[in-house]
């Protein structure tokens, strides 16, 4: 009975005290309630007076924030007055200022010189500029944002000395070619592509059955990039060992910072159309050219074309299957975080429509970083990326068949849903309405790229940290073409084809690091060592079927069982590395680096399956000494220079080994008394046990610079980049039993260059501005083919034409043909010697040996598709709420295979009977009245090889200058929005991009990108880039 008494008085005074501390913590709420809050403004200032927009304005510990505006003013509301306000802003000191009750305040922040030290990102680590001692360019997020482009790559064209970026096709969501400091080998050479630290395969992806390329490095969203680092000689690429003789780009995604969650988005749409339509024969133009080439030929005109007036203009087909096509982006960016978990979300939609019909492109990105502070010592963090990519396209490039080649070559005398029916004597046999082609083509590419990496970082003592990141990279590819079965006039598919490809890749990376970092005296060690393993696993399997009795059922076993053919392909590719560099800065002014890194790949064969790649460089701080420092105008100096090398490893998985072909037609053979059929087996090509590394040898030579107290600076480089042991084919008698020759190290490149970089930024009052202007100079010569025979490039048109030629003395895919002399004006000026089936009218091809005929020998050098001068000048300006961007970009000293003249000038259709239709560059032709030197006779047999040969009459200067973007943006003053409200901030804009292009080309565009170092600057029919049009809103929350 006492317990429970006892237990009772003890239950009652329990509840007694717990009320007690609830009525007191109730009071306490209700004193709270009943406090007077304040609203606090304030002015933000430079040492100098002027005011500073977009300071960080927080509450000390607490979770209330916000930013100065373009005046440099700021508000806070509902805060106690006891508060401390934290103040922050990159390049100036943190300041902290107490409240105490004061509702207005004035704050004034110091410069701090040391944090206006750019920091860049290089490989497995950061590093002050003012310590680096290769050659790094960075462009940073707030340059990416001035535009509005689909991939990175489009927003940092003509900004950076030494790399050349176009575009290899004007298609939507086209690809990009990239190139750093000029082109080593006739092979791969893309850079390497590094997302957050881990290698990423770049390239393009073929949209089903048409010559439409989709940007491969879509899985990065431009709004999600932080900064790009392009490290272009070996000092800065080396740590990359095999991978990085063409160079590599480093790009380092947005991830969240502790503070107030931040909201962003970006939405824009456009309008794209040609920027150029060169023009072609109307109807009576064509019916009368076509008349009088019939005539000159002996052979009786087209009744059908008796009288070329009553046709009128006809239809314009280019104007036809060209369109103004729409595009919309939009992109949401959160983040944020605490002093423990930072994050940072995103997810971005883009849908571009094609100026060419039935042609289009949709993209979906998604990405989530996330870091997590376990303690002071151990960190965490991950990220999580996808790209769905989903486009239509069309076969462009096609002489016969391509959109549009076709627009260019049919018949103004048609209407649009006409179909070729005349006879074949005047009209092509494969020749079809580019319309009714185009909407019963469907070609499709469907792609899901996944992308993660997760990483734990543990610092074992002060300086000392140890790291390991796994990553993985999963790539699903599936590419369809259908044609169905058609009889439209003269063109004919008597059977509906599907054609399917699935394509697997797997790429997984584990990487250990550990880093030094100390400075003591006046010495400062960083270093780092590692262990790196990579595997890439790629499965192809492509399925083609023909004859479907429902055509609605456009599946594979939808065809006939006995139309269907498969085949496939896998490769594996593995690659083991060590790695180390050490960087060493004395006082300051000395600098020197060193870097090692030991690679095997599994591409190579056991005699060479590893390979070293080392870099040594230096820098001197000129402006750290005493004696320079009475210089005042030179606010900093810097000379360095660097050596190295590196390799390129992009053979192909598996070219040491030989390749035997079974069971094909002449390899079985009959065997035994039933005479049965044995499966036979023949070399292909026979391996290389040697084979081993491209190796980049390279020397650079930089001087960093700045002037009128750092408004102005200058970077200079000079480089020479030798390519040694490039690829070639071994040459081998026809009777040597092999298809291919196999291929042995054995060429030599060299790419040398200058490379400037020149800017100057200030202001007048509340007018700031940014001038920036590069260029950079290049020569390309092949020193050495070792054993190997000058390479051909592939053909184009319907003729054996080379595309390009490479050999020793010039540059890697140069032009080589006949020189053109004019044209013959009379019978009797022809040398029947040298052009024995030549004509008045037609071309006078040089005799350049003089020896009295026409052959090989005569055949020089006529271009190069390698600028010897790109450059670009990028001009920032703002005033109040205004900001304007404008940037300009060109190429000189490069040529442009125009291979697209073949079809578009001659009118006779070389692909078969008939004629087709020409530019109106036509209507100069030679005639025996009017004369003419430009374009020859017409013809229908071109017995002298007019257009049958390579000659100076396709090659064209492709120097241009593009007035590539101009961006103009206006910013809503902030104190338009509440501070609690959920709006911060506005900017409007709109930005027009390929606006002016200033260039003698006779094409659609001179910007002629490829993949291929031996089909560069040819121009076969490639897809144009549009003018874009845009309007954009970008709002902060």
């Amino acid at each position: 009975m006492r317990r429970k008494n006892y237990a009772l008085f003890l239950s009652v005074v329990w509840m007694l005290l717990l009320g007690e501390e609830v009525m007191a913590r109730t009071q306490q709420t209700n004193r709270l309630n009943r406090q007077d809050f304040i609203d606090v403004v304030g002015n933000v200032t430079a040492s100098d007076g002027s005011p500073l927009p977009g300071v960080s304005v927080k509450v000390k510990g607490g979770v209330a924030g916000t930013s100065t505006d373009l005046d440099g003013k700021f508000q806070l509301r509902r805060l106690t007055g006891k508060e401390t306000l934290l103040f922050t802003f990159v390049g100036y000191k943190p300041q902290e200022v107490s409240l105490q009750g004061r509702r207005s305040l004035q704050v004034r922040l110091e410069e701090d010189f040391t944090s206006l030290e750019e920091i860049v990102v290089i490989g497995y680590g950061t590093q002050s500029r003012k310590e680096l001692t290769g050659s790094v360019s960075s462009v940073k997020a707030t340059e990416l944002q001035k535009v509005a482009s689909a991939s990175f790559t489009g927003a940092i064209q003509g900004k950076v000395p030494g790399v050349t970026i176009s575009q290899t096709t004007g298609a939507p969501g086209g690809a990009t070619s990239v190139r750093i400091r000029g082109v080593g080998t006739t092979g791969g050479n893309e850079p390497l592509y590094v997302i957050d630290g881990f290698p990423v395969g770049g390239g393009g992806m073929t949209v089903g059955g048409s010559t439409d390329r989709v940007d491969g490095m879509s899985i990065v969203n431009p709004n999600d990039i932080e900064s790009i680092e392009i490290l272009k000689d070996a000092a800065a690429a080396s740590i990359y060992g095999a991978r990085a003789a063409n160079g590599v780009i480093l790009i380092t995604t947005k991830r969240g910072k502790e503070g107030v969650t931040t909201a962003e988005l970006n939405a824009y749409g456009g309008l794209q159309q040609l920027w150029k339509k060169p023009q072609f024969l109307n109807a009576e133009e064509f019916a009368t050219l076509a008349n009088e080439l019939y005539s000159n030929s002996n052979m009786t005109p087209n009744p059908e074309w008796a009288n070329p007036a009553s046709f009128g203009k006809g239809t314009d087909w280019i104007e036809e299957v060209f369109r103004t096509a729409p595009l919309q982006n939009y992109d949401v960016n959160v983040s944020g975080g605490s002093q423990k978990v930072q994050a940072a979300l995103s997810l971005g939609y883009r849908d571009q429509q094609g100026t060419l019909i039935e042609t289009w492109n949709k993209r979906y990105t998604g990405r989530a970083n996330v870091d997590v502070n376990v303690s002071n010592k151990l960190k965490f963090g991950g990220t999580l990326a996808f790209a769905y990519t989903h486009s239509k396209g069309q076969r462009n490039e096609d002489f016969r068949l391509g959109i549009f080649n076709l627009a260019q070559q049919f018949y103004p005398t048609l209407g649009l849903r006409d179909v070729v029916n005349g006879s074949s004597a005047y009209y092509s046999t494969q020749g079809d309405n580019p319309i009714l082609r185009a909407e019963s083509m469907e070609n499709f590419l469907k792609n899901m790229r996944m992308y993660g990496n997760a990483y734990g970082e543990y610092e074992i003592a002060n300086g000392l940290k140890w790291r390991t990141s796994i990553g993985i990279d999963a790539n699903n590819n599936r590419s369809t073409t259908w044609e169905p079965k058609v009889e439209r006039g003269h063109y004919r598919n008597l059977q509906a084809i599907l054609g399917e490809t699935y394509t697997q890749g797997l790429n997984w990376l584990i990487e250990n690091t550990l880093s030094f970092n100390k400075a003591f005296n006046e010495h400062n060690i960083s270093a780092v060592i590692g262990q790196t393993a990579q595997k890439n696993t790629n499965d192809w399997i492509g399925v083609t079927a023909r004859d479907f009795q429902n055509e609605n059922l456009q599946i594979i076993n939808g065809s006939a069982e006995l139309e269907r053919r498969a085949n496939g392909t896998g490769s594996v590719y593995s690659l083991a590395s060590y790695l180390g560099r050490i960087n060493y800065t004395y006082r300051n002014k000395y600098l020197f680096s060193a870097s090692i890194r030991r690679d095997g790949s599994s591409n190579f064969g056991p005699n060479h399956k590893w390979g070293n790649f080392p870099s040594f460089s230096a820098g001197w701080n000129i402006s750290e000494e005493t004696f320079f420092k009475q210089i005042k105008a030179i606010n900093s100096l810097k000379l360095r220079a660097s050596w190295g090398q590196l390799g390129n490893d992009a053979i192909g998985a598996f070219s040491y080994a030989s390749t035997i072909g079974l069971g094909r037609v002449g390899d079985n053979y009959v065997l035994g008394p039933d005479q049965g059929l044995a499966i036979g087996a023949s070399m292909i090509r026979p391996g290389n046990q040697n084979l081993k590394w491209e190796t980049s040898e390279q020397i650079n030579i930089g001087l960093d610079a700045s002037f009128l107290n750092d408004h102005a600076y200058l970077t200079a480089e000079y480089y020479i980049k030798d390519t040694k042991d490039m690829l070639v084919s071994l040459p081998v008698s026809m009777e040597a039993g092999f298809e291919s020759a196999p291929s042995v190290n054995g060429g030599k490149v060299r790419n040398k260059g200058l490379e400037l970089l020149l800017g100057y930024n200030g202001n007048s009052g509340e007018f700031k501005y940014d001038l920036s202007f590069n260029l950079a100079t290049l020569k390309n010569e092949v020193l050495s083919l070792g054993t190997g025979r000058p390479i051909t490039g592939p053909t184009v048109g319907f003729t054996s034409m080379s595309s390009s030629y490479t050999e020793v003395g010039e540059p890697i895919g140069y032009f080589r043909g006949y020189i053109v002399d004019g044209i013959y004006q009379q019978d009797e000026e022809v040398n029947k010697a040298l052009q024995p089936n030549a004509q008045a009218g037609d071309f006078r091809f040089r005799d350049v040996n003089g020896d009295g005929a026409l052959s090989d020998a005569d055949r020089v050098k006529l271009g190069s598709p390698w600028p010897s001068l790109t450059y670009g000048a990028n001009m920032d300006f703002s005033y109040k709420g205004f900001d304007l961007n404008i940037l300009f970009q060109g190429v000189a000293g490069n040529e442009i295979f125009h291979v697209n003249k073949f079809s578009t000038y001659p009118i006779k259709y070389f692909g078969g009977s008939g004629v087709i239709n020409a530019s109106a560059e036509v209507l100069n032709r030679w005639t025996p009245e009017n004369g003419g030197n430009t374009v020859p006779r017409l013809t229908y047999t071109d017995a002298n090889g007019n257009y049958a040969n390579v000659s100076s009459f396709y090659i064209e200067k492709g120097d241009f200058l593009r007035l590539r973007n101009v961006t103009l943006g206006y910013s809503l003053p902030s104190g338009l929005f509440a501070d609690e409200g959920l709006i911060k901030r506005i900017r409007v804009y709109v930005s027009a991009q390929n606006l002016l292009t200033f260039t003698q080309y006779s094409g659609f565009d001179p910007e002629i990108g490829s993949t291929s170092p031996l089909a560069s600057g040819v121009d076969d029919g490639v897809y144009p880039i549009p003018r874009t049009y845009m309007l954009g809103l970008r709002v902060g929350l």
